[in-house]
């Protein structure tokens, strides 16, 4: 016999583990230190390269300007310039991921709760009919 209780919850599971696949992975895979910093290295990997190919853009564009001025140029400074730029910018990419992933861990642990939630539920209906399964049995052996 089909229990629409059941079939309900069965199909809330589904939709729900389809909308959250990848944040419940995370959330029940990774402590939230692991999990926002795998982020952070990720996207430090990603600005550090980033970072390098406009710097070789900049240096492209103004490659006359650098041959000619090689001599005039203060090296040490504008070393210290792009690393300081380089600095900066790493910083407030990091800071910014660091608070998107928390939000994001927050949200996903709220999702991994709700979905634990619909678990317990789809057990309970089934218990249910265990129960009443068992009962019916007894009734019939009397």
């Amino acid at each position: 016999m089909l229990d629409e209780k059941r079939i309900y919850l069965m199909t809330q599971l589904a939709l729900f583990e389809e909308h959250h696949k990848d944040q419940l992975d995370g959330v029940s895979t990774y402590f939230r230190g692991d999990y926002i910093g795998r982020h952070m290295i990720k996207n430090g990997l990603r600005i550090t390269l980033a970072y390098l190919l406009v710097l070789a853009g900049w240096g492209l564009y103004h490659a006359e300007t650098l041959i000619v001025d090689i001599t005039k140029i203060d090296v040490m400074a504008l070393g210290a310039r792009i690393l300081f730029f380089y600095a900066v910018s790493m910083c407030v990419c990091l800071v910014l991921t660091y608070a998107i992933q928390t939000v994001r861990y927050s949200r996903a642990e709220r999702d991994l709760y709700e979905y634990r939630e619909l678990l317990e539920q789809l057990e309970h209906a089934y218990r249910q009919e265990d129960v009443r399964r068992m009962n019916a049995r007894r009734r019939g052996n009397e």
